[in-house]
């Protein structure tokens, strides 16, 4: 059956503005028994706010130019190789049968979308960004304030260069709030465009299976869960020990973060499962703050005792402190310090570090959220597990 819609007719609606008042169309047969709609083009009328509105089938009122997105995505930019120029506004006019303002609005929503772009003087031309609605990669920390921690300058940085080569938003967002830790589920289903990559330490087993509810793409750092990329913490501590053996070094005084955490257990399962030579370490949590180990390392230090041989922290921050210790008493040469991250602490303050492949993991876990996303990754559970290395430095 084929439906003839008679032209509506224009009559002033609330408020001044125009609505359509469109008479059924008579039905009638068409090739083969089908229903085809010959639809005689609508004419734009102004909406609420100055955007022009259609009638969809169910009633409810949709842009004009976003018809007009959704067409051109279907109709041109689906056949378009990226680079490739994007017709002129008249072109696109007459090409959909719109109006000038409608083609604009478009195109600078297309824009921010980041599905084209447009180059001053030439013209516009697709992006390299995919352009089926899934734009944002989104690196999910605790706190705002780990931003600047040390090493996590490196995950940024690979973050969001793979996040560019694969067409899609690197975004960061904190759980934590003045309020508290939000629920992990709410956080994750408020305006994710895309899925998460988290890089969050004290996640629980019940936290992850409350993610799986979500059925959001996600891409752990820390938890060999689902998809996951992280680094092997137990080879981490066992390189410490090594070093430490290497060095003959006999009393180690071995400063932790905080042994809640699983990474940091690992790190001393490992060290502790190496270490040969020497008495038992002397143990103290520093929890990643630089002030505590400095604290920590001066009582140490001070305390009458014979002095630690040296210094092996489960972080650089850690290492950093207990090396302002050092420099505070006169002891900075002869006293070594290693952390781990091998971030610009370590190489600025010139201690050792277990290099964790930061940037590496990042890439990785990055492509591998992109391929999830688009239908290319292997089948959950799949996990990847980078092998760190050590990187000496002598203090001068």
């Amino acid at each position: 059956m084929n439906k003839s819609v008679k032209r509506a007719a224009e009559t002033p609606g609330k408020g001044g503005m125009m609505n359509k008042s469109v008479k059924r169309a008579e039905e009638t047969p068409g090739k083969g028994g089908m229903m085809k709609n010959s639809v005689k083009r609508a004419e734009e009328t102004p909406g609420k706010g100055g955007t022009r509105m259609m009638k969809n089938d169910g009633g409810a009122p949709i842009p004009l130019y976003f018809q007009l997105i959704n067409q051109m995505r279907r109709n041109m930019l689906g056949k378009l190789a990226p680079g490739d120029p994007i017709p002129s506004e008249r072109e696109l006019c007459e090409r959909f049968g719109v109006s000038r303002i409608t083609v604009r609005q478009a195109l600078e929503q297309l824009t921010v979308n980041g599905e084209i772009y447009k180059l001053h003087g030439k013209g516009t031309f697709k992006s390299y960004n995919r352009i089926d609605g899934i734009r944002e990669l989104v690196y999910v920390i605790c706190s705002t304030s780990m931003i600047v921690s040390p090493g996590r300058e490196k995950v940024i940085r690979a973050l969001a260069k793979t996040a560019e080569k694969r067409g899609y938003h690197l975004v960061i967002r904190s759980y934590h709030s003045s309020g508290g830790m939000a629920s992990l589920r709410d956080f994750a289903t408020r305006g994710v465009d895309g899925g998460l990559l988290f890089s969050v330490q004290e996640l629980t087993h019940a936290d992850i299976l409350s993610l799986r509810q979500t059925r959001i793409p996600c891409v752990f750092l820390n938890q060999p869960e689902g998809y996951s990329v992280t680094a092997d913490y137990v080879a981490a501590g066992a390189l410490a020990a090594q070093w430490a053996d290497r060095e003959n070094f006999r009393r180690i005084a071995l400063f932790l973060p905080s042994r809640k955490l699983r990474d940091i257990r690992d790190y001393l399962s490992g060290f502790q499962a190496a270490w040969r030579s020497g008495t038992p370490p002397v143990i103290r949590e520093t929890g990643y703050c630089r002030r505590t180990a400095t604290e920590t390392a001066k009582a140490l230090l001070s305390g009458g005792t014979p002095l630690p041989e040296a210094f092996i922290c489960g972080d650089d921050q850690d290492a950093a402190g207990a090396a302002d210790a050092l420099t505070e008493l006169g002891l900075r040469g002869r006293i070594p310090v290693c952390g781990v991250n091998d971030s610009y602490l370590a190489s600025e303050m010139r201690f050792s570090s277990i290099d964790l492949k930061l940037e590496e993991r990042s890439r990785l876990a990055a492509d591998l959220l992109a391929d999830i996303l688009e239908g290319k990754a292997p089948a959950s559970p799949h996990a990847i597990k980078i092998q760190p290395s050590f990187t000496e430095r002598k203090f001068k």
